[in-house]
């Protein structure tokens, strides 16, 4: 969801500020030492489900549990969840989470490490308490870190529980989210997230998902799975490395063009384009590029589909697409080829949309709706990330 983190805790980890000096080393360490729970040799497995736009997954959260709806989110770090009491919450459908029913909850106090992972500029109460607070452009979120059990569930049933996860509990909510929404569970590269705190436990600090296409059916799951036994395998995938930049949380590409058919876009007409300039979101729907560069890929997107659009303000159109294909070019030869399910979004008057649009930005952002029907296997130790085409409708 790609937030502009106005951080009361400014949850910048000391070991991810030395990349490069034996940062790495370190942060394994600090992620070892977060760690829930002793090291298993199988992958903890859980599901997604599609929710309009967004895609969520349940977790269980307590003792004994509330079951937690979060909007799975790779461009930030912390995961939070509406809390009891609260000061401003949004409506939600089932019961928000209560602490104080819970007899595995725990605040952290302002001594703790897991409030200092990144340095300086944690904001304590006069109870010693280490609050948090993320702004992101849809809404914001204010409250404590603590730590509690959780736990994941497969299709299957099997159930991996993690002891003392740490996770911000939410008491002065806003956004645009809908009732279903509980929260956000952030797969980012930080040492905070979710996946870098199981990740250790479970066999290392990877993960895989698969997202479903626009309007499926929100009762149709697909897979999500973390740590060993959750790489991205066998034939027809495609890998590429990731690239570090200054935003130690997200995952970052570096876009050199896009095709249309057998028509190359290139990212930039007066240069290279800048290292790591295309972020991977699963939290935002559709694909940001810079306005300069969507004008010349609509003019393309217009010239190979036969029908005309619906209108001249928007790449929407009523059927025939023909046979239109699109090919993000990466950094060392690395091509991901698009068909229309992952560049058009089927509406639910019948049309079709395209699923990027233009902004006032320099870099690039690909949401989720043009990573529809891929297996994405990230790996943070390794910064790689794989693709596999997939019918992610029958993986769950």
């Amino acid at each position: 969801m790609a937030p502009t983190i106005f951080l009361l805790l400014t949850l910048l980890s000391i070991a991810e500020s030395t990349a490069g000096k034996g940062g790495g080393l370190m942060l394994e360490h600090i992620c070892r030492r977060l760690s829930p729970g002793n090291v298993s040799p199988m992958a903890a497995k859980s599901q997604i489900w599609p929710e309009t736009s967004e895609f969520i997954v349940k977790i269980a959260v307590g003792t004994p549990p509330t079951k937690v709806h979060a909007i799975l989110d790779t461009d930030s770090d912390l995961f939070w969840a509406q809390c009891r009491p609260y000061a401003k919450c949004y409506q939600q459908t089932n019961p928000i989470y209560d602490p104080s029913k819970s007899s595995t909850f725990r605040t952290l106090s302002c001594k703790s490490p897991q409030c200092h992972l990144r340095g300086s500029g944690a904001a304590c109460s006069g109870t010693d308490t280490c609050k948090y607070g993320y702004g992101y452009g849809s809404g914001s979120t204010q409250g404590e870190l603590a730590t509690e059990k959780m736990a994941v569930t497969s299709r299957s049933g099997a159930m991996t529980s993690f002891p003392r996860v740490v996770f911000g509990c939410g008491h002065n909510n806003s956004g645009t989210f809908n009732a279903n929404e509980m929260g956000l569970i952030e797969f980012g590269r930080g040492a905070i997230s979710f996946v870098s705190q199981i990740g250790p436990s479970v066999g290392g600090r990877k993960f895989s998902l698969c997202l479903m296409p626009y309007n499926t059916d929100p009762r149709i799951s697909s897979s999500l799975s973390i740590g060993s036994g959750s790489e991205v395998k066998g034939p027809g995938v495609i890998t590429a490395q990731l690239v570090r930049i200054s935003d130690q949380t997200s995952y970052s590409l570096t876009l050199t063009g896009i095709s249309i058919g057998k028509t190359l876009v290139l990212y930039s007409t007066s240069g290279p384009p800048a290292k790591g300039n295309a972020i991977l979101d699963t939290g935002t729907p559709p694909t940001l590029l810079p306005k300069e560069l969507y004008g010349r890929l609509a003019v393309e997107v217009r010239r190979h589909i036969p029908s005309k659009p619906i209108d001249d303000d928007t790449l929407c159109y009523k059927d025939n697409l023909g046979d239109l294909v699109m090919t993000l070019h990466f950094d060392d030869g690395v091509d991901l080829r698009l068909s229309t399910v992952q560049t058009f979004n089927k509406m639910p008057d019948g049309s079709f949309c395209f699923t990027a649009m233009g902004i006032d930005d320099k870099d690039a952002l690909i949401g989720n709706s043009m990573m529809a029907n891929f297996f994405v296997g990230y790996d943070i130790d390794n910064m790689t990330v794989s693709f596999k085409p997939t019918d992610c409708t029958k993986t769950g």
